[in-house]
């Protein structure tokens, strides 16, 4: 998902500039969510109810209580400071401020927006916590300044200046849902099937191009498998349908993969051009972004483990073949290839959680061991980069490469907690790390109540931001994708949800529970609101085309809400969850 960028202030001047426009066009964003007395969803029976409004205040205060104990630190010399770019902190952060030659000690003050107090102490760094005053700071915006002081007291100079927004910790319950999380992904997939451009796969073995998203094809159509497969197993009117639309989109898939003996053979390809697709596809019909044949590959093994057909477990195993041959010796793959000669487009490397999750599973098929081989290599190179350092670089098809921490992402790490999760039986001492990546997440991607203002997202480039960044109209508890395009997405609130789950079902902590409960009750509220699809944009823009309403024609009126690979996401996320709370 993209089409609109921010861009972080570089220099004091605009950070300054902000913060006037701030003081003028003040943003104060109401809770509107205490316990279930004006909830907007009618579904009583829903798990949010096995606990009582006391519990919740002990969920809030456990979460407050957290705040206070930060993500990752920075230090020089020792930790990166991954937040460079960073706009909004949940848990108390530091920030990467410069030694003054002289100084003794420092002194911070930080100006809380909301009811223009200084909030002062002093620390014997700059890149120190925040944490004596966190807990006093409201939540809203804070311009914070760190200055040295020399051993007589006086002021040696700036260290550094940083504007950024305190954000709310959880505080559920938010919004009741609207039914059973079942009956949700059911009324979804039906919903779904309403479409053309997705029921048309009943009959046709070619895409409707009119649906201009199908110029990422191995992204939509491993969707559409996996998201039939799951739909077969709950519909029985609709099985039948429900495979051949799966097999229709698989053999498609399959029909326009590269071909044997090509550097990247068997991929599915990324992009394909045709006349309504967009620039991005037409640009770059000629790379592959490496991770997404492995989508396709987990789509074709769902696809076999339901029909019995080899034809796509081969299609599988063939995909996991190239991953093997096209590996790179540090354990990873570039983030994007060239298709005739499969080497690399630019320096940045893939973030493999997607391949690691496919090729462990396909080492568990029989005669496919060697495939547990090629995952360790990339499991292991994830390990000591991204876990290291914390630059976890968006990855979109969409999307150009970042730099610096410059854009970072919440689904890769939430999919390496999984990931982890997973595996801490074994291994006990992933548990914590995995806690530290959902703890990150949340810190940046999670909006669990009063969002962002919408003066943050002004620069000089664009001084009236766009739709996406109405943050009064944020249908929140919800979670952002991405820095480049930092808006609530369906899809993201589906990784939060999946990885707070895993986490209550390893540690048994009812606070993930309760939060994985928070985001899953208010997406069936937002796919009440639309129609019966879950929407792509979690947000209220009155006057647009709902997603629910079958279009004809182009489909460009519905960019809102009209990724199908997302409202998919949401659907196997709310599935896993209900397998979790179901009686």
């Amino acid at each position: 998902m993209k089409e609109i960028r921010f861009q972080l202030p570089s220099n004091v001047s605009i950070v300054l500039w902000i913060a006037i426009s701030l003081y003028l066009f003040q943003c104060v964003h109401e809770n509107n969510n205490r316990h279930v007395e004006h909830l907007p969803g009618y579904y009583k029976e829903g798990p949010a109810g096995r606990w009582k409004p006391d519990k919740w205040d002990h969920f809030h205060k456990e979460a407050l209580e957290a705040s206070l104990h930060p993500v990752r630190p920075g230090e020089p010399g020792k930790a990166p400071f991954w937040n460079g770019y960073a706009r909004r902190f949940i848990y108390v952060p530091a920030f990467e401020f410069k030694a003054i030659k002289g100084s003794v000690k420092y002194r911070f003050t930080a100006i809380s927006d909301i009811n223009i107090k200084r909030y002062t102490f002093e620390a014997g760094q700059p890149w120190s916590l925040l944490s004596p005053v966190w807990a006093d700071l409201p939540t809203g915006l804070v311009f914070l300044r760190v200055e040295g002081i020399d051993a007589k007291g006086n002021i040696t100079g700036t260290a550094g200046e940083r504007f950024f927004y305190k954000a709310a910790p959880f505080n559920g319950p938010y919004r009741l849902p609207v039914t059973d999380y079942r009956s949700s992904v059911i009324w979804n997939f039906k919903s779904l099937l309403n479409q053309p451009y997705y029921s048309r796969w009943k009959t046709d073995t070619l895409p409707d191009t009119a649906y201009y998203r199908y110029c990422y094809p191995s992204k939509m159509l491993s969707s559409i498998i996996q998201g039939m497969v799951t739909f077969s197993k709950l519909a029985r009117k609709d099985s039948a349908d429900a495979i051949t639309i799966a097999k229709n989109a698989a053999n498609y898939l399959l029909s326009i993969s590269l071909p044997a003996g090509s550097p990247l053979e068997y991929f599915p390809p990324t992009y394909l051009s045709f006349p309504n697709a967009t620039a991005v596809a037409r640009r770059r019909n000629d790379q592959i972004m490496m991770f997404y044949p492995s989508l396709a590959g987990e789509a074709y093994l769902d696809l076999f483990d339901l029909t019995g057909n080899k034809k796509y477990f081969r299609a599988a195993v063939e995909i996991g073949k190239t991953y093997g041959k096209t590996q790179l010796s540090s354990g990873t793959w570039p983030m994007m290839a060239w298709i005739a000669s499969g080497k690399p487009v630019e320096k940045n490397l893939c973030v493999p959680t997607d391949i690691i999750r496919f090729l462990s599973r396909l080492a568990k098929y029989p005669g496919q061991k060697e495939f547990e081989k090629t995952s360790k290599k990339a499991f292991d190179w994830i390990m000591e980069n991204p876990m290291r350092t914390f630059n976890w670089e968006a990855q979109f098809e969409d999307m150009g490469f970042s730099r610096h921490y410059g854009n970072l992402e919440r689904g890769k790490p939430l999919a390496l907690a999984v990931i982890l999760l997973s595996r801490a039986a074994k291994h006990p001492e992933y548990v914590e790390k995995a806690e530290e990546l959902i703890r990150f997440a949340e810190d940046q991607f999670i909006v669990w109540e009063k969002p962002l203002p919408r003066e943050m997202f002004r620069t000089k480039k664009r001084p009236i931001p766009g739709k996406a960044y109405l943050t009064d109209r944020w249908f929140t508890p919800c979670a952002l994708e991405q820095y480049d395009f930092y808006t609530p997405i369906d899809a993201s609130m589906a990784s939060a949800i999946r990885a707070f789950n895993k986490a209550y079902e390893v540690t048994g902590k009812e606070i993930y529970l309760a939060r994985a409960i928070s985001l899953a009750d208010n997406l069936t509220v937002a796919q009440k609101l639309d129609g019966g699809i879950y929407p792509t944009y979690v947000l209220d823009l009155t006057g647009h085309r709902h997603y629910s309403e079958s279009l004809s024609g182009n489909y460009r009126g519905n960019d809102w809400t009209g990724w199908i690979n997302c409202a998919t996401a949401s659907a196997l996320a709310l599935l896993h969850l209900n397998e979790t709370v179901a009686p």
